[in-house]
């Protein structure tokens, strides 16, 4: 039985009656790929070539016999089949290959010449881009970003997987994305697409005097500059107004606009040189990126006079503020001076301010304080003139924290051990503020200790190591060994004392080993070896073992010189699997390693490249063939079944089902399971776990969802590119650049007046189309790739190949005295790197729409590939507009007066396929 003539087994569950969650679903027996003769061998490779069509079975049929009659075309792909498995031996097994698409429309810059991968959007807006993968096992997604993760600049949810979405972009989340897939064959596919992120920030003025900004007033004969500043993407550009009144330079001998060199266009100066009464008005600025994303300009104004003044403020508060956690504290901060009123915020030396922070005009307030608000907090006072006035205090809030200790020698070390006779120094460090408060006291055993000959308390130098205290113990006796305790506290009190205890005793460690744990799955009858290996030890001279099953005791011993134990099993069996545990024993204590010996199966790894697994598409339910690979197979015995639990979203029932396996799984191995009646369109969880004469295996759980292909039964399609997904059109990632969506009316041809359509196909200035831009960077000869959706065809004959014909027809647009070549490719599935010249254009057609009709005769579904080729200079914009494909060929007064000899290629194209055809056609079996 091949794979895709599996017979048809109907659960018992699935025909009884009266369910109250209204669930259909049949089963289908699943076949492994490597089963059956050769002749099964042949038919998966003649499907995965194209030459054999997988038959639609009638609803009704409960089997399905295949019979085909080619025994020499057997013979000859058997021995090709028999030659690729022997050199692959991975089956299924694959590396990972990633492109990225993104959703929604990409505003331009049309100055920027965009041609590399970039995607452009507004701030604020959401970036939606996903990761296409393929790959077996399923590769796992990571989202990275140029000089870091992607996890420090957006949510982490997202970072692992297909689709990063970032909603309220901000401008710092521009920059290069990377998606990498990896799932351990091969190297990582990693690819990238660049985000740019358009914003224009609210324009500030601020004023500034040439001499004196120390003074209060602008008095007549000074010069005075109002300076522009907006941060914008991309570059900004200013205009002046004094009143109604637009200011251009030369415009007023009185006034003088320029940029300062060093900005880069950041900010536009208007000085007014030794003012004039008329100078004392209302100035405007207006920032403007030429309504690039729809942002709109902005403007802001100020008010010169002759009161005109920087502003000037005090704090009415003590610096610094010495205060204990959980007190409130305000500050106050008020005016002295300025024209216009200065407006007063708060800030915090170091990050921002406290959340339970309270505002009110000039003063903070911070209720029930804790250690993380202590800092220097400023006030500051601005109104635009000359420099801000900033006036700063310090809060202190009273703490201890972070208490350590360390003692030497070191015990913890194998050479330097605490030994009676030698000296002994403890160290206590706390953290504490303020720090002239800190006092120590050491305590032995629970009772004072003060310093003595043989027990020396001292302090270190505050300005070496702060907050540290010191005993000395001389000659080390026997009756010294005991528990140490350091006290710090604050004086005043208010503050929890901080306490420390350091046990001083004889020097022992017990055995480190290694492994801690590891688990080793074998099937039965076969043998295993655990080891466990010593890591260090002190003392080391008395170091036994013993290994036991559970609470059985297996064996004993002592180590001589070895640093491992080991313990074999020549043959498992039931009685043999379990939990083994290895003690290593010393004076001080025991290490422990444990080894999990089981026969259970790994989890299967579920194939999430199915082509079109939605297989059988009816009108309220669906089909959907499960397919997946057994990771490990032969790591224990043979697995006999694999036991199939699926149940419908949001449910809590499982139905479960056995599915045999005959014979051994070979690894890469791609098994197939038919999931038949499901209902439309609902999604499903399903469980797969494998069983073996051991028991169950690891479960994997995928969940599966019904999706319609574009056109699951084609009949027409029409694609205007109106839509944001552009009807499912994709680029080639392996092009020299891009087709981009655009409108006559978004479009700027200041650059190239001569070239691209006026209008889309209808007339449209909003109207959308696809088009290539050939300005610079572009090099002759370049190419851009446009990919249609997959298309899918009914055959009218289940067991035998179709002629259906369909019609395709598309509008083209190719103005200009640099115009390069158009060409369409048809691509059928099974060829990904065979293309098959459809129609083909070259040269100036002049400013208007050419229409296109092609008939096609595909014998699977297939792909339409539009490229565009870059002509000889600027002026070779190429366009297409409203794609159509319809059932039936196309009229003949339309191939005759709307193709040109350019388009001659498309009537060809399924004389190529002709012999296929007529091969199939006689081989194959009749009714």
């Amino acid at each position: 039985m091949s794979v895709w003539s599996a017979g048809l087994l109907r659960s018992a569950r699935g025909r009884r009656r009266g369910r109250t969650d209204g669930r259909r679903f049949l089963l289908r027996r699943a076949v492994p790929g490597h089963l059956g003769s050769a002749r099964a061998r042949v038919e998966r490779a003649l499907l995965a070539a194209g030459l054999r069509k997988v038959p639609l079975r009638p609803p009704w049929a409960g089997y399905v016999h295949v019979h085909v009659k080619m025994d020499l075309l057997y013979g000859l792909v058997w021995l090709l089949t028999v030659l690729l498995e022997g050199i692959s031996g991975q089956g299924v097994y694959a590396p990972p290959t990633v492109r990225i698409v993104h959703s929604g429309l990409a505003c331009n810059i049309e100055e920027e010449r965009y041609s590399e991968r970039v995607y452009t959007i507004r701030e604020g807006e959401t970036l939606e881009l996903t990761c296409l993968v393929t790959g077996h096992p399923r590769p796992q997604i990571r989202w990275t970003k140029t000089a870091g993760s992607a996890s420090d600049r957006f949510q982490d949810s997202s970072v692992f997987n297909e689709t990063l979405r970032i909603t309220n972009i901000q401008r710092h989340q521009g920059g290069r994305y990377y998606c990498k897939a990896e799932n351990g064959l091969g190297s990582p596919a990693i690819k990238s697409i660049r985000v740019d992120v358009y914003y224009l920030d609210d324009p500030v003025v601020t004023v500034h005097q040439s001499i004196g900004e120390a003074k209060e007033q602008f008095y007549y004969e000074r010069t005075v500059f109002l300076r522009c500043v907006a941060n914008s993407n991309p570059p900004v550009r200013y205009s002046w107004r004094r009143g109604q009144e637009v200011l251009l330079q030369g415009s007023d001998k009185g006034v003088e606009i320029y940029e300062p060199f060093f900005t880069q266009g950041e900010t536009k100066i208007l000085k007014l040189k030794n003012l004039r009464p008329q100078d004392y008005a209302n100035y405007s600025c207006i920032a403007s990126v030429r309504n690039v994303c729809n942002i709109p300009d902005k403007m802001v104004s100020f008010r010169l006079s002759n009161k005109t003044a920087s502003p000037s403020i005090k704090l009415l508060v003590d610096d610094p503020i010495v205060v204990n956690p959980g007190e409130a504290i305000t500050l106050v901060c008020v005016t002295t001076g300025g024209e216009p009123a200065p407006s007063l915020t708060w800030v915090r030396s170091f990050g921002t301010l406290p959340e339970k922070t309270v505002l009110n005009g000039g003063t903070l307030t911070i209720p029930a304080i804790t250690s993380d608000d202590a800092g220097t907090y400023s006030c500051i006072a601005n109104n635009n003139v000359g420099n801000p006035a900033k006036k700063s205090t310090n809060i202190i809030v009273r703490a201890l924290k972070k208490g350590r200790f360390w003692i030497t020698p070191d015990p913890y070390h194998k050479d330097d051990n605490i030994q009676i006779g030698r000296e002994v120094k403890i160290s206590c460090q706390v953290e504490a503020v303020p720090s002239e408060e800190l006092t120590f006291s050491w305590f032995k055993n629970g009772r004072p200790l003060r310093s003595s000959e043989r027990m020396v308390i001292t302090q270190t130098d505050p300005d070496v190591s702060p907050g540290t205290t010191n005993l000395d113990i001389i000659d080390l006796k026997f009756t010294d060994f005991g528990t140490y305790t350091c006290v710090a506290s604050l004086k005043g009190g208010g503050i929890s004392d901080i306490s420390i205890d350091v046990n001083i005793s004889s020097s022992t460690d017990p055995p480190a080993v290694e492994p801690a744990f590891l688990e080793i799955r074998q099937g039965q009858d076969r043998g295993v070896t655990m080891s466990c290996r010593v890591l260090r030890a002190y003392p080391i001279r008395v170091l036994t073992y013993e290994w036991r099953l559970g609470n059985k005791l297996l064996r004993t011993g002592q180590f001589d010189s070895q640093e491992y134990t080991e313990y074999p099993v020549k043959s498992l069996s039931n009685e043999n699997y379990g939990v083994y545990n290895c003690s290593i024993i010393n004076e001080a204590g025991a290490g422990r390693c444990s080894f999990l010996v089981t026969g259970k199966a790994y989890a299967p790894e579920f194939y999430y490249d199915t082509y079109n697994p939605v297989w059988q598409n009816r009108h309220r339910v669906y089909s959907y063939s499960l397919q997946w690979t057994q990771m490990n197979p032969d790591a224990v015995d043979r697995i006999v079944a694999y036991r199939l639990g699926i149940r419908q979203a949001g449910q809590q029932r499982w139905w479960e089902q056995e599915i045999k396996i005959n014979g051994n799984i070979q690894k890469g191995e791609l098994i197939t399971y038919n999931l038949t009646e499901l209902i439309k369109p609902e999604a499903y969880e399903v469980r797969l776990t494998p069983l073996t004469k051991f028991g169950e295996g690891d479960s994997t759980i995928r969940v599966i969802k019904y999706s319609a292909p574009v056109n699951p039964h084609l009949r027409e399609f029409h694609c205007g590119f109106e839509d944001g997904n552009i009807c499912l059109f994709t680029q080639d990632d392996t092009d020299n650049f891009d087709w981009t969506k655009q409108s006559t009316a978004t479009r700027n041809t200041k650059y190239t007046p001569n070239t691209g359509p006026n209008a889309d196909r209808s007339g449209s200035k909003e109207g959308f189309y696809m088009y290539i831009e050939t300005s610079r960077p572009r090099l002759e000869g370049e190419k851009a790739r446009l990919l249609s959706p997959v298309f899918s065809i009914a055959p009218k004959n289940p067991y035998g190949p179709t002629n259906t014909a369909y019609c395709f027809s598309f509008f083209y647009h190719m103005y200009g005295q640099h115009i390069g070549v158009l060409n369409v490719y048809l691509r059928l599935k099974g060829q990904t790197t065979i293309e098959n010249p459809l129609w083909s254009s070259s040269g100036n057609k002049g400013q208007r729409w050419n229409e296109a009709h092609v008939n096609i005769y595909p014998i699977t579904s297939f792909q339409l590939i539009f490229e565009g080729i870059r002509g000889p200079g600027i002026e070779g914009d190429i366009a297409i507009d409203d794609v159509s494909i319809a059932e039936g060929e196309c009229a003949k007064q339309d191939l005759a007066t709307k193709n040109s000899v350019d388009g001659a290629v498309g009537i060809l194209v399924h004389i190529w396929l002709f012999p296929i055809i007529v091969l199939v056609s006689i081989l194959s079996p009749r009714r």
